[in-house]
């Protein structure tokens, strides 16, 4: 059912390339494309969860759940029914004046762009593809950056949906690295116009250990969240191209879908991240005899600088805690396998102890369908056990609970102490612990709360 809306005065305000005397209308078709009374064609560019500018690498360190995005560029081309494309643009510089921030659930950024002149489209059938990149990204976008319309491309170049990106050689994250994509199908009718949002959705999945009460053994180094497989490349296809709200809470159209592929072989434990004890305490100690690594004064945030940096700057932590996260290209669950297992080692990777991390028993992922890629998309499986689970794209998988970079955004630059306790930022003690419990969260569409095990 078509519906008129009343434009106001924000969205008019939007709209100043109209003359002040021409009434406007907007008609929503109930698919989300708004057609233009006077034929203009305009297309809104949206990427969910607003970046904050804290790369250090390609892409942007995982610290939290918190919705949020470091991407430098957006690539748009649409194509007709024939795969030919038909108009191709970049957006560089797309975390700062390339963008503007928009709110759904208080994230994201967009731009609008208007095709004008002889870029303009003619009655048909399109698609609208985008991908949001870093400059210095460690997956090969050459698929991406050698879009080019059909008749610039010397061999009547048309493009074929379901991208596959490989990790660079010599990159330096083989897990995987945030990346934004979306896709929108496209009627444009004879002497009307469009006004069309593009939603781009994160690609990969991520996975983060915050814990605290980290047992003392001889030798002890390092805390590693190891997984039963690793995929080395991503599919950009099969897209969930809603604007989705929550992070992680009431969102309406997840999906479950594993689009990694190219599998590494061999060894059967795959390092997601690993947490340098040294980093976060002065020294391996345990002086009051309490079988746990000292903290209190022997505690120290590793992501705060020896300067004097403005606070909001870096991500804080409760005093005594440890995290460590990456992003992850999916991979669907080994069956008869541990997904996730959290280890205590020795400086040589010597394993001290171990805690199996197991999705909870009332997970909404388990028992869900989840499509996988297989040189095309027909392919499904089950997660029936809270030992062998996939990691799913755009759901976050946390032992422990931290919802924000800072662990009390209303204080920026402390690091608390562990009382009063903030629900919102509550590493998981390893204290006696036999199952650790994970959480999934988006704008980030799902949370799963993990166990320890």
């Amino acid at each position: 059912m078509k519906k008129n809306y009343l434009l106001g005065m924000a969205l008019m305000a939007s709209l100043s390339f109209n003359s002040c005397d021409k009434e406007v209308v907007y008609v929503q078709d109930g698919t989300g494309v708004e057609s233009v009374a006077d034929g203009a064609q305009i297309i809104t560019l949206q990427v969910e969860n607003g970046g904050d500018g804290l790369a250090t690498r390609a892409g942007r360190p995982l610290y939290s759940a918190e919705a949020k995005q470091t991407i430098e560029n957006v690539k748009l081309w649409i194509c007709d029914g024939a795969g030919n494309v038909k108009y191709v643009t970049t957006i560089s510089n797309w975390d700062k004046d390339g963008s503007t921030p928009y709110t759904t659930g208080g994230h994201g950024r967009q731009t609008t762009i208007e095709l004008k002149g002889a870029d303009k489209l003619a009655a048909g059938t399109y698609k609208i593809y985008a991908v949001g990149y870093s400059a210095t990204s460690d997956y090969d976008l050459t698929k991406v950056t050698e879009v080019k319309k059909t008749e610039e491309g010397g061999g009547k170049y048309t493009f074929s949906e379901n991208m596959v990106l490989p990790i660079k050689d010599g990159a330096t994250n083989k897990i995987g690295e945030e990346i934004f994509a979306g896709q929108m199908g496209l009627t444009v009718e004879q002497g009307k116009g469009f006004k069309e949002p593009v939603v781009l959705n994160r690609q990969v999945a991520g996975a983060f250990a915050y814990v605290k009460d980290i047992p003392y053994m001889e030798g002890a180094r390092y805390l590693k969240l190891v997984a039963s497989a690793q995929n080395q490349s991503l599919v950009l296809g099969n897209f969930n191209s809603f604007d989705l709200t929550g992070n992680g809470s009431g969102n309406a159209n997840v999906k479950y879908v594993v689009n990694g592929t190219n599998g590494k072989s061999g060894s059967e434990t795959y390092v997601i991240s690993t947490i340098d004890l040294n980093k976060w305490f002065t020294a391996i100690k345990d002086e009051d005899g309490d079988n746990l690594i000292d903290a209190g004064e022997n505690w120290k945030n590793p992501c705060r600088p020896s300067s004097s940096p403005a606070a909001g700057t870096y991500p804080t932590f409760q005093k005594g805690s440890a995290f460590g996260g990456e992003f992850v290209i999916p991979f669907a669950h080994v069956d008869g396998k541990q997904t996730l297992t959290l280890q205590l080692t020795k400086e040589d990777g010597d394993s001290l102890r171990s805690w199996k991390v197991n999705l909870g028993s009332t997970d909404v992922q388990l028992k869900q369908t989840i499509t996988c890629w297989n040189r095309n998309w027909d392919s499904t499986i089950t997660d029936t056990s809270a030992n062998t689970y996939s990691l799913v794209r755009n759901h976050l998988y946390g032992i422990g609970t931290r919802m924000n970079d800072e662990a009390n955004p209303k204080k920026p630059g402390v690091d608390p102490d562990p009382n009063p306790e903030n629900p919102n930022d509550k590493p998981e003690s390893l204290n006696n612990k036999q199952e650790l419990v994970l959480k999934v969260n988006d704008n980030w569409e799902v949370i799963h709360g993990m166990e320890l095990d």
